[in-house]
């Protein structure tokens, strides 16, 4: 029998009682979310710390925002849970009809939480399920072994395990637990894992939500605030140790401009992290010496603009530019995922949507420039999950 079994079926009967449907239950949950993290937010910070996050406001924005969404929700939900009209064709409307949507939760859902949003990638989405009237278990990430000890020791302590319960494991573990019947999946991370995730849901006509990555673009443009676009770029790019989703993953400049943006990128650098990154705990570690093994190997030498020093055994990758970067190089051939800045040049605003727009969408993009038509374009013409537009003086 699936070593997950009799937790599945606790959850399932739980939810056939229609008690998590009423708003009383979903609230309840919600509080109970609020203080496991309010009353454990000093243990949970530290634990992100050792884990890899060691810049300050890296781990407590992971336990504030944790919390501000449970309130959020909470604020929310009466309207949320509300029947809404919605609009009918014209002839069942003239005779009396109208369309009601009534919102309907799933039932146990399955949260496959990542290394890199310890809580923000864990905890909101369970936020959220709960709200939505949804029992949940959180298969927590076996590259976070401070954070998923805590979450390990706490869960039980503030949750009926009918509601929520966090379990984990590594890929054998994951593997048993995608054999269930989920009637919904939520996935953070990569590309490749989400397609398995995808494939294990489709036996069992499970809806999923991936939350994947990708390339993300920062287009500058001959009219862009260069210093300004430079320095957002640069800490967007290094924040979380360069691990985050919706970091930029590469700047692309007009050709015109490329000299000045590099020398400004450079020394933004420097001020953000100063002259040695290493000893500066507000710039994060690399998850894991593997991780930092195989983000060196994408470092052309001769291409170093700053940086491109590393230490495996301290999961330390200083920030890194590169540049001239070329579209064949290897470093642009998936998602890098750390904290690696390439700096390709393009020379029309047509060339370069062309080249944006042939790879896999992103999960985020970004575009600088003073001109709305050129971020008219930008935002007509592609395709993303996320937009940042700058036209700063």
């Amino acid at each position: 029998m699936n070593s997950f079994q009799n937790l599945f079926e606790a959850q399932k009967a739980l939810f056939a009682t229609n008690v998590t449907r009423t708003h009383e239950w979903r609230i309840e949950q919600l509080d109970r979310m609020g203080r496991m993290i309010k009353e454990n937010e000093l243990a949970l910070q530290s634990a992100i710390a050792r884990d890899f996050k060691t810049a300050s406001q890296e781990y407590i924005f992971e336990t504030v925002a944790s919390f501000a969404e449970t309130e959020f929700q909470k604020s929310q939900l009466k309207a949320w849970m509300a029947p809404t009209e919605a609009p009918a064709p014209r002839a069942l409307a003239e005779s009396g009809h109208k369309g009601m949507v009534y919102r309907d939760p799933y039932g146990v859902v399955l949260v496959i939480g990542p290394f890199n949003g310890p809580l923000l990638l864990l905890l909101r989405p369970a936020i959220t399920a709960l709200a939505a009237g949804n029992t949940c278990i959180l298969k927590l990430s076996d590259r976070l072994s401070a954070t998923s000890a805590v979450l390990l020791d706490l869960v039980p302590k503030y949750f009926d395990p009918r509601a929520v319960a966090a379990v984990a494991g590594s890929r054998e573990e994951t593997t048993e637990l995608l054999k269930l019947p989920f009637d919904f999946i939520f996935f953070t991370g990569s590309t490749r894992t989400g397609k398995v995730v995808a494939h294990a849901a489709a036996e069992n006509l499970t809806p999923v939500l991936l939350e994947l990555g990708g390339q993300n673009p920062a287009v500058v443009d001959r009219t862009a605030n260069i210093p300004d676009a430079a320095k957002k770029i640069v800490w967007g790019a290094m924040a979380w140790g360069g691990q985050w989703c919706t970091s930029p993953g590469y700047a692309y400049v007009h050709e015109s401009i490329a000299e000045e943006f590099v020398a400004e990128a450079k020394a933004a650098l420097t001020g953000l992290f100063g002259e040695d990154p290493k000893s500066n705990s507000d710039y994060s570690r690399v998850i894991s010496a593997r991780e930092v093994t195989r983000l060196a190997g994408l470092i052309d030498p001769a291409k170093v603009i700053i940086g491109g020093r590393s230490d495996p055994a301290a999961r330390y990758l200083d920030p890194t530019i590169v540049y001239p970067v070329a579209w064949n190089d290897p470093i642009m051939e998936d998602e890098v995922f750390g904290p690696i800045l390439p700096i390709l040049t393009y020379q029309t605003l047509d060339e370069a949507l062309d080249r944006i727009a042939a790879t896999p969408h992103p999960l985020a993009a970004f575009i600088f420039s003073r001109e709305q038509k050129t971020i008219d374009r930008f935002i007509s013409e592609l395709s993303f999950g996320g937009l940042l537009a700058i036209s700063s003086g």
